[in-house]
Formats: structure tokens, C-alpha cells, sequence
């Protein structure tokens, strides 16, 4: 039986090693030096790695889980219960502007490259792009910031809290915008409405009864070792269930990460977890970004739209996500903080793109000016975050 996925994990941790030494010795995050060492192994530059390889794509979700996982481990409860409201306006911020940002700018800019029709249907192809750009994917940010110790700080809980908000306000932008070009698509906007409500209803109350029944029973020798697998098979079934009510699977391992930190294991599990995660699943996850990056020279016949789409789409976050903290009684420092915390784009805005060129929605200009946006951004967001928390003070995380 040929073993050659063996050699090719083999090869992902050697260069994910490496990377994260190079970007170490500049004083950077080693999350910047394994996307672009997976950047330089994938089909981008050397082609060495198959990038949509069945085994790679399923540990770096997993990868992907433990991370989100271990950011809830480290809430504080009582600061996420007194953040809603502020993560609920940054969000919005960020969601707003991209939206804005990203419809006005390809419609009256670069109507060439949005695809046929008449007026309204150019207006509603830009609307989609719009839509794309406000996707958020903070698996990055709460990587950096985990190596920073600011992940419990009250700038990394609002952004968790805001990417999670963003995350569902982006499910509703998306099916409506769909529904509105293609009726056929069957989008029954209220019914997903109803389902998201009802899987955040019924996570507060199974989280409560979980949190209360492991506090009280597990004891003693035997169930303090099978605490951690306890714990990952709970990370592991609210990540499916999230999915099926179509809600990020990220999302259920954050809320089952919080449940766990309600209990005296948290601590415990983090420990545990954190050295499978870190050792195997995230250098694979973070490698992934790269090996999935497919730019190629026809990019220089339209290099300013490409260019213009990412840099609206990383000002659209840090000065919406920017605001909407100015609002919510942050200082500018802080505010500035958060929104840079905001501007990856992985793996929902390429696939969102994706649907949208399967569907002649978008063209094949703006499907690669969105990996590059995809490339800028998870290059820029760790050094950008390393600078402006560098003189943060040290937050413990327990």
C-alpha cells in the first residue's frame, strides 16, 4: 500500500518548522512563516504539495477546531457575557463597510470585469462581491494572540465575539443576495434565521447542563484522565451540529471551548490539547493557507482591480471594525487593534467565491483577486498584530 501521504506530512511539519524559525528570528509570528512556506511548496511556486489532498484538508480542519477550541478554553466568561453588545456593533462596522466598499468600487470602477447583463444585474454581481469581502476569518488572530498571552484581553474577546456575529450576519447577507439573483436557489431566509437562533438557544442551555453535570461527577482518578477525551469529542460533536444548522463548524469548538472553561478541567484540557494542536493539526492548518494559494501571470493583465479589491477589503475591516470599537467606548489604540484583528480572509471568502463562479455570479478576474486578498491578508494581519500589541501588557490567560 503506497505510504506517500507519510513522506508529504513529513515534508508539511519539516517546512512549517522552518518557517516558523525564520519568522522567529525577525522578532515575527511563526504563523506568518508556515502560510508562506505553504505558499512556496504549493502550486504558486514550487507544486511540490497538492494543496486539495483529502488528508491534508481534513487535519487542518481539525487543526482549525483545536485553535478555536483552545480561544474558548481561554474566555473569561464574565467578559464575554458584558461584550455582546460591543462585539455586536464592531461587527456590524465590519460588516457594513466591506459591503459598501465592495459594491460601489467594482460597479463604477471596474464594471468590465463583473459579469454580463443589464444594469441592475451588474449592480447585484457587484452586491455579491460586496458580500464576499465581508466574510472573517480569525484563525490567524487568535493564533497571534494566543502567543501573546491577549486572547483573554478585552480586545481579543470582542474580536472573537465579533467574528462569530460576523460570521452569522455574513450566512444571511449571503442567502439573501443569492435568493435575489437566483430565486430558483430556494433561499428561505427566515428559516435560516429560525435555525441559527435555535442553535445558539440550545448551546447556552446544553452548555449550562454540561458545564454543571462535569462540575459535580467527574472526580476522581478515572474520569480525571478521560477528562480531555471527554472534551474533544464535545469540541468534535458541537463543530458538526454547527455545521448542519450552517453556522461555521469553528464556531460550536469556540462555544464547547467556553463550556469547558466553566468547569475546574479547563486548565487541564488546554494543557493537554494545546500540545496535540500545536505539535500536528495547526502548523498543517496554517501550511494549508499557502498550499491552496493558486496565483498565476494572468494576474498582471488586471493587477490594479486585483489590488484595489484587497486593499478595500483590509481598510473596509479595520475602519468599520475600527468605528464600531470607537463607538463601543474603545480608544483609538484599541479600536485600531480589533480592526486589524479583523482582516484575514481564508477559507469562507474562497469559497464563497467559488459558488459564486460555479454560478456565473462573479468572473474569473475577481475569483483571483479574492485568493489574492486571501494571500495579502494572511501575510499582513500577523505583523501587523504583533506591532500594535507589542507594548500591550501581558494578559493571563486562566
Amino acid at each position: 500500500m503506497d505510504k506517500q501521504y507519510l513522506l508529504e506530512l513529513s515534508i508539511l511539519l519539516i517546512s512549517a518548522l522552518v518557517g516558523g524559525w525564520i519568522v522567529s528570528l525577525i522578532k515575527m509570528p511563526k504563523v506568518l512563516g508556515q502560510i508562506l512556506a505553504g505558499i512556496i511548496l504549493g502550486p504558486t511556486v514550487l507544486g511540490l504539495i497538492n494543496g486539495e489532498d483529502e488528508l491534508i484538508h481534513t487535519m487542518s480542519e481539525i487543526g482549525v477546531i483545536f485553535l478555536m477550541f483552545l480561544a474558548g478554553l481561554e474566555a473569561d466568561i464574565n467578559e464575554l457575557k458584558t461584550s455582546g453588545k460591543r462585539a455586536s456593533i464592531i461587527a456590524i462596522g465590519g460588516v457594513i463597510l466591506p459591503l459598501i466598499l465592495g459594491t460601489v468600487v467594482p460597479y463604477f470602477m471596474f464594471p468590465q470585469y463583473l459579469p454580463s447583463g443589464s444594469t441592475n444585474q451588474k449592480l447585484l454581481f457587484a452586491l455579491y462581491i460586496g458580500t464576499i469581502l465581508t466574510a472573517t476569518s480569525v484563525s490567524i488572530s487568535v493564533s497571534v494572540l494566543r502567543d501573546m498571552n491577549q486572547i483573554s484581553s478585552k480586545q481579543g474577546v470582542s474580536i472573537l465575539g465579533a467574528a462569530i456575529i460576523d460570521d452569522v450576519l455574513g450566512i444571511i447577507l449571503l442567502a439573501t443576495i443569492t435568493g435575489i439573483i437566483n430565486p430558483s436557489s430556494n433561499s428561505n431566509i427566515i428559516m435560516l434565521i429560525i435555525k441559527i437562533i435555535v442553535f445558539f438557544i440550545s448551546s447556552i442551555v446544553f452548555g449550562f447542563i454540561i458545564s454543571k453535570l462535569v462540575t459535580k461527577f467527574a472526580h476522581g482518578r478515572a474520569w480525571s484522565e478521560r477528562i480531555v477525551t471527554f472534551a474533544i469529542i464535545l469540541c468534535f460533536l458541537l463543530s458538526f451540529i454547527s455545521e448542519r444548522f450552517e453556522i461555521a463548524a469553528i464556531t460550536g469548538a469556540y462555544i464547547s471551548g467556553v463550556i469547558f472553561s466553566t468547569t475546574p478541567y479547563g486548565h487541564k484540557v488546554a494543557n493537554k490539547i494545546q500540545v496535540l494542536a500545536y505539535t500536528l493539526f495547526t502548523p498543517i492548518f496554517f501550511i494549508s493557507i499557502g498550499l491552496k494559494v493558486k496565483l498565476t501571470s494572468d494576474i498582471l493583465a488586471y493587477w490594479k482591480y486585483a489590488l484595489v479589491i484587497s486593499i478595500i477589503a483590509i481598510l473596509g475591516k479595520i475602519i468599520g471594525c475600527g468605528l464600531g470599537a470607537l463607538m463601543s467606548k474603545f480608544n483609538l489604540k484599541q479600536s485600531i487593534q480589533i480592526g486589524a484583528g479583523m482582516i484575514a480572509r481564508e477559507e469562507v471568502a474562497l469559497i464563497v467565491a467559488s459558488q459564486g463562479m460555479i454560478k456565473n455570479f462573479i468572473t474569473k478576474e475577481t475569483f483571483t483577486s479574492v485568493v489574492l486578498l486571501v494571500v495579502i491578508s494572511s501575510i499582513v494581519t500577523p505583523p501587523l498584530l504583533k506591532f500594535l500589541f507589542s507594548k500591550e501588557e501581558v494578559t493571563s490567560n486562566f
